[in-house]
């Protein structure tokens, strides 16, 4: 299977711009298809959207926290799997090829 999502479906999906989008787009599918290549095409699309939409609200510095008005947010640092936070790794884990190693 593969990623059938466009850079131009994944602007709408975010509502975002198409620069942006086509810089996530890349990324997102990468990461997608790494992880679950054989995962249906509707899974991986959806995977690549809350992946992308993951790395779009990440702020881009380092910026910890901030507050706008009454209302204070707080970013955690450690939060770096746009898979795993985004969701996108539960939508895939069903189709991810997990292999037995060899011990001692």
């Amino acid at each position: 299977m593969a990623v059938t999502l466009t850079g131009w479906e994944l602007a709408e999906a975010l509502n975002t711009n198409q620069a942006l989008a086509d810089r996530f787009h890349g990324v997102a599918v990468a990461l997608v298809e790494r992880y679950a290549p054989k995962a249906p095409e509707a899974v991986q699309n959806e995977a690549v959207i809350r992946t992308a939409g993951w790395l779009d609200e990440q702020p881009r510095g380092g910026v910890r926290s901030e507050t706008i008005g009454d209302e204070a947010y707080e970013y955690a640092p450690a939060m770096v799997s746009a898979l795993r936070h985004s969701g996108a790794m539960a939508l895939l884990s069903p189709w991810k090829v997990r292999r037995a190693g060899a011990i001692g």
